[in-house]
This record gives C-alpha cells, sequence and structure tokens, in this order.
C-alpha cells in the first residue's frame, strides 16, 4: 500500500495533536505544581508491539522510558486486554528512572478491535513512604 505525502503528513499531524491534548488534559487537570507549572510528564501513543509512533511536547526524557514500560507491560499482560483496561506502573526497573513516576498505560479499541497503546508518564512530588517526597537514601 502506498500512502502519497500529504496525506502521511496529515495523519502524521493528527496523531501528534492527540497526544499533545494527552499532556494537556493532564496539565489541565492536575493537581500538582510539577504537571501543572513544570510539565513534568510525557504522553505517547505505541503500537501493538510497543514502539513509539508519537509523543507530546513535553519532556523527551521521560519519554525514553515508554518503551521500556511497554515491553514490561507487554511480556506480563500480553494480549489479555480487553476494553477499560489500565495498567498503572512504577517498578524502577522495569521502565521508570524512580518510584515518583507513575505510568498509565490504556489499550485502545476501533470497532472493537484492539489498535494502539496511549501512555502517560508523569513525575509525583511524594507518593508516600517514611520521608516526604518518598526517596529515603539511608
Amino acid at each position: 500500500m502506498t500512502i502519497d505525502p500529504v496525506t502521511l503528513e496529515l495523519v502524521k499531524n493528527a496523531v501528534e495533536s492527540v497526544v499533545d491534548e494527552m499532556a494537556l488534559t493532564l496539565m489541565r487537570t492536575a493537581y500538582s505544581m510539577n504537571l501543572k507549572s513544570s510539565n513534568d510528564l510525557s504522553s505517547a501513543y505505541c503500537s501493538l508491539d510497543g514502539e513509539l509512533l508519537a509523543q507530546g511536547f513535553t519532556l523527551p526524557m521521560q519519554l525514553g522510558s515508554i518503551p521500556d514500560a511497554m515491553a514490561a507491560v507487554l511480556a506480563k499482560f500480553g494480549t489479555t486486554f480487553e476494553p477499560g483496561d489500565c495498567v498503572i506502573l512504577n517498578d524502577p526497573y522495569e521502565g521508570g528512572t524512580h518510584l515518583p513516576d507513575i505510568f498509565l498505560i490504556k489499550p485502545l479499541y476501533l470497532d472493537g478491535q484492539h489498535v494502539a497503546y496511549c501512555a502517560t508518564i508523569a513525575h509525583h512530588t511524594d507518593i508516600g513512604g517514611r520521608v516526604a517526597g518518598g526517596n529515603a537514601s539511608d
């Protein structure tokens, strides 16, 4: 199948606008100043095999961890996803850079068929623990 360059550019820009809207939605609805003001988050659109297809306008460093997180999620759950499922992950050994970075990965469906994944990662100021910030170093 051959796609002309104009159609390809239109589809690329449409997909990129979706991940930008994901990031803006996180920023607008967040209570945390890390997300609202610092934009310490990332959003992405991934293929069925976890490949990063499009990324939002926010922190690219965190996007580098989305393929690893997707690989961990796919290794654990494979093709068992159903509409309405969502995975929350903050394992620093499976994509995250540290505990306060929390991924939200959701399978996307079109006419009942699983077609892709949306993924976000956001750095939370405090997720609990024995010290403020959740990072005791002693």
